[in-house]
């Protein structure tokens, strides 16, 4: 991405392409809560980025302000609207919970259309002097959808907690949007969708047979050099970043660990997967912890593939091996290949709960809401799955009433910070 930026050659190898977690960036210590940099030995920076800042929780942004030098300047990115951090605090929806009004002042409003070349003539756009609004600017353009799309129009209705609103969009029909109203747990109509996705026109939204077909047909000649069996690794971790199932929940009928085991079994029955427990070529696995000796995070998404070893000794048989490949997080497009024994923190992701899918993607997108009420059932958890969609939305009902009443309910953290702010 920077090497793509339009600016001058000296400009782009002055910008940082390294990207860490803050709990590396702090240097976080064994068996203890407290890092390596703090206020008495801060961080040697002059400008830091954070992005998903809607993950940070209080005691860790407690603990990056306490390690950033005086004169260093603190940028954050983030939808406060999504799901807050998992820990105590909603610091990013604190900070902006009035961001929509603007209350920016003659100079911040001068300012901002000086650099932008953007008249905002908005009337909901409301003047203000509050120190901490003119720090604040709200991005209103969607480059993951556009905002007259079904799936624009249905975040947009869910977030201002509009279940009538949300209801009628899903109702309207647009090609972007489905709906599936589940008539029980064994509804096969439930299988269909996952494996065969869905067809809009002459485009197809993918479901999760679809990897696995590229991964059976476009495999390369067992002695096909090492180019080819990447190439052929990239489009099968490709494929299979077309569709995602979301969850709310872990356990149940609904929960992502059944509905893993569903899907597998699905699967192999299809004749798509050689079995549905272990480990199996085909296998997605989302890695649960940081392992920086592996250069892995929290959060990757790798697949198992049978991969070629080089010959123990000249003229010895070509032999397979299976290997996790997951692609590296430098932005180079280059794949890492890992042994699965080496990984000790990953489970298998046909389905993921939403909370793990924050910062994630995708371009059909399924969402699955238990048959039953449940506190993590909100309008912030509801949104935030609409969002990782790029092109499709499918909405996965087992009991009617269930999405409205989640729509209405919102998270409700009371950290102090928005009131000590104010005073």
């Amino acid at each position: 991405q920077v090497a793509s930026l339009p600016v001058a050659d000296a400009v782009r190898q002055q910008i940082p392409s390294t990207v860490t977690t803050l709990h590396r960036l702090l240097g976080s210590r064994p068996d203890s809560r407290h890092f390596r940099h703090d206020a008495g030995n801060p961080l040697p920076l002059d400008v830091l980025v954070v992005d998903e800042a809607s993950m940070i929780d209080l005691e860790m942004m407690a603990s990056l302000l306490d390690a950033l030098p005086a004169h260093a300047r603190l940028i954050l990115l983030g939808d406060k609207d999504q799901l807050a951090s998992v820990e105590a605090g909603a610091v990013l929806g604190d900070l902006c919970r009035d961001a929509e009004a603007g209350g920016y002042s003659a100079a911040t409003r001068a300012w901002l259309e000086a650099q932008t070349g953007e008249r905002m003539a908005d009337p909901a756009l409301v003047p203000g002097e509050q120190a901490l609004a003119q720090h604040i600017v709200m991005l209103r353009h969607s480059r993951r959808f556009a905002g007259a799309s079904g799936i624009g129009r249905l975040a947009r209705a869910v977030n201002q907690a509009d279940a009538q609103a949300a209801r009628a969009t899903l109702a309207a029909g647009s090609d972007d949007l489905h709906v599936l109203r589940l008539a029980g747990e064994q509804d096969r109509a439930l299988e269909r969708l996952l494996l065969e996705g869905l067809v809009d026109g002459e485009r197809r939204a993918q479901g999760y047979a679809h990897y696995l077909q590229v991964m059976q047909a476009e495999r390369p000649a067992p002695d096909a050099d090492i180019q080819a069996w990447d190439g052929w690794a990239g489009r099968v971790l490709a494929a299979f970043d077309q569709f995602q199932l979301l969850c709310a929940v872990r356990k149940g009928p609904w929960g992502v660990e059944t509905l893993n085991q569903r899907i597998a079994q699905a699967l192999q029955r299809r004749g798509l997967l050689e079995q549905e427990h272990g480990w199996y070529e085909g296998r997605p696995v989302l890695v649960t912890r940081n392992d920086y000796s592996l250069g892995l995070m929290n959060g990757d998404i790798g697949i198992a593939l049978r991969l070629p070893e080089p010959p123990e000794f000249l003229g010895a048989p070509l032999r397979q091996v299976l290997r996790v490949v997951f692609p590296r997080n430098d932005g180079s497009g280059a794949l890492r290949h890992i042994l699965p024994s080496r990984l000790s923190a990953v489970e298998t992701v046909f389905a993921m709960t939403v909370h793990k899918s924050q910062g994630s993607e995708f371009a059909h997108c399924a969402l699955i809401l238990p048959d039953s009420l449940n506190p993590v059932l909100t309008k912030e958890l509801v949104y935030t799955g609409i969002t990782r969609a790029r092109h499709w939305f499918s909405l996965v009902e087992t009991r009617a009433g269930i999405f409205e009443q989640s729509v209405l309910r919102r998270v409700e953290r009371r950290s102090g910070l928005r009131e000590a702010l104010e005073s």
